[in-house]
């Protein structure tokens, strides 16, 4: 388990290093909906330990691009931060609810 949080914890966080896009947002949603779905936690602590991955990934792209291009400061849209955000909640939740139904269905059985 927690192989399985480490490599979904850096899946966002290289989420992260690519920005604010439409691909960052993606692959925060994936590892949020990975950890909600595979491991029993409340939703919350995926989707926010997922968007931590991410804005420390953030952080380190910004500091990489300051030490790179020399400039002084950096910023980031907001809208594509919000829109990561939403997507981890949503994924984490998304998977939460995946679990909670696939443990009633083998509890049936």
């Amino acid at each position: 388990m927690r192989r399985l949080t480490a490599w979904t914890l850096g899946i966002a966080f290289i989420g992260g290093l690519l920005g604010p896009d439409a691909i960052g947002a993606v692959f925060t949603a994936l590892a949020a909906f990975v950890l909600a779905f595979a491991l029993r936690r409340p939703p919350w602590r995926w989707g926010l330990l997922c968007v931590a991955a991410w804005a420390s990934g953030t952080v380190v792209g910004a500091l990489l691009t300051i030490l790179g291009h020399g400039r002084t400061s950096v910023s980031p849209s907001q809208a594509g931060a919000g829109v990561t955000v939403l997507a981890a909640y949503a994924s984490a939740f998304a998977g939460s609810w995946l679990n909670w139904i696939a443990s009633r269905l083998i509890r049936e059985q």
